[in-house]
């Protein structure tokens, strides 16, 4: 399965050892994202790193571990599809999630109810792509 991840899933998947990093690392699961989700994440690198159970040392080796199962979509590859995301949704992060999805013909996992409110991408909160994998 295709599939764009958000940034917060990203972050849960750093902070806790669960259902969300198995996920992650789930090698039925092909993971993109644009590529402005690096800027986010050194935006909140500080951030995260204290909220974080170990040493930055081991911070650094599980970010570079779960970054390596994702693939990065340039963002300027995205501009052809940014007209219709935007008429999907109004917060420009999330326009960037849904033109990786239509470019990509992929699905979306996020926890951001807002991500569901449009109809044409399927959109898997982490318990429903669990339950899809039968994880739950």
């Amino acid at each position: 399965m295709r599939i764009v991840i958000d940034a917060n899933i990203l972050f849960a998947a750093l902070l806790r050892k669960g259902l969300t990093r198995r996920l992650l690392f789930n090698s039925d699961i092909k993971l993109l994202a644009p590529g402005f989700i690096l800027a986010e994440f050194i935006k909140h690198r500080n951030y995260l790193i204290g909220k974080f159970d170990h040493s930055p040392d081991e911070f650094d080796e599980l970010s570079s571990n779960i970054l390596s199962v994702i693939e990065l979509v340039p963002d300027n590859e995205l501009e052809p599809y940014l007209g219709a995301s935007k008429t999907l949704v109004t917060d420009l992060k999330d326009c960037l999630y849904i033109a990786v999805a239509l470019k990509e013909n992929a699905a979306i996992w996020s926890n951001d109810g807002g991500m569901k409110t449009q109809r044409r991408i399927k959109v898997y909160t982490t318990d429903e792509l669990a339950s899809e994998f039968g994880l739950l």
